[in-house]
């Protein structure tokens, strides 16, 4: 497989986006119902596994019994301990039941979402609007993404709960541990507000650039998401500036969108907000989203919009065309 040729210039963001937008009027319009409903649709499964998974954890004690609080009384404290005692199993089981049940939908959002992300590449970069063709043709790519991401998923959440019982120390040692134990505790909390952001900047970092690159560059290579990552990460390496300036200008682009939507949503009733209809009626914007780091990759010599035979071979040419 030979590599692409160097761009001549440096690659720029804000020319990608010029091109996405025009890249976005030539294959969306004239309006045909039938392709924006198509395209809304694997719009919508895209962002499957994008979003959290809160309101699933149950909210009541299991077993229908009533806990008993354990401020009333001189044994409430006892009586709660005697009551956790007397139903640990049942509280073991629901828990560890709780847990398969939402690892489970999170692993099933998350590999809709893989599956989605390559047909919807596809379907952006070829001008179609299929599905059985692109969900076939890039299986073994998708799943491969899936078990990335999966991965970094479980990795995230593992390091959320250690920052969580971090935090349960630090406030037990501010309660109980007289005033040597509440400095360290409350320096603890202070340095865990930073380590809480790095932690979610790494994770929506992590997840743009799965997403936004390394998909597009395994369709392009033919390859698995491992080898796609190392290639990604040399790109960032070679063209550090632009990519930076892609993530600030794709921040500013998810503001100005869900301003948008709020606005959409306010005008009709929150009739928008229904699922595939916000991504139908405004699949102008997530067409150009989709489509402008296809256009980025495509000034540093990844042309998936120009190459058709691999988006329907799922493999590299011998000789990529020079930029």
């Amino acid at each position: 497989m030979g590599a692409p040729a160097l761009p001549l210039t440096e690659p720029s963001p804000i020319e990608a986006a010029r091109e996405a937008i025009e890249h976005t009027r030539r294959l969306l319009f004239p309006f045909r119902f039938e392709r924006w409903l198509t395209l809304g649709a694997l719009a919508f499964l895209d962002q499957c596994g994008r979003g959290g998974v809160g309101g699933m954890l149950p909210g009541a004690p299991p077993g229908g019994g009533r806990l008993p609080s354990p401020g009333t009384g001189s044994g409430g404290l006892s009586d709660a301990a005697s009551w956790f005692n007397a139903h640990l199993g049942v509280i073991v089981g629901f828990a560890v039941g709780g847990l398969v049940v939402i690892v489970a939908v999170v692993a099933l959002m998350l590999w809709i979402g893989s599956r989605a992300t390559f047909v919807y590449i596809d379907d952006v970069a070829s001008g179609r609007a299929e599905v059985s063709r692109p969900w076939s043709a890039h299986a073994e790519r998708a799943n491969s993404h899936f078990a990335w991401r999966f991965g970094l998923a479980a990795a995230f959440f593992a390091a959320l709960v250690v920052l969580g019982a971090l935090a349960v120390g630090a406030a037990l040692l501010i309660a109980r541990g007289g005033v040597a134990g509440a400095a360290f505790g409350a320096v603890t909390l202070i340095l865990l507000v930073p380590l809480l952001f790095l932690l979610l900047l790494a994770a929506g970092l992590s997840s743009m650039a799965l997403r936004d690159f390394v998909a597009p560059l395994q369709m392009f290579t033919g390859t698995s998401c491992g080898p796609a990552v190392r290639l990604f990460a040399g790109l960032v390496r070679a063209h550090p500036v632009p990519f930076l300036l892609f993530v600030l200008l794709k921040i500013v682009f998810e503001v100005v969108q869900g301003v948008l939507i709020v606005s959409a949503a306010c005008v009709t009733l929150c009739c928008i907000l229904l699922p595939v209809v916000t991504q139908t009626v405004l699949q102008p914007l997530f067409f150009f989203e989709r489509a402008w780091s296809l256009h980025l990759l495509r000034q540093m010599g990844y042309d998936l919009i120009g190459r058709q035979e691999v988006l329907e071979g799922g493999a590299s040419p011998d000789e990529p065309p020079p930029v």
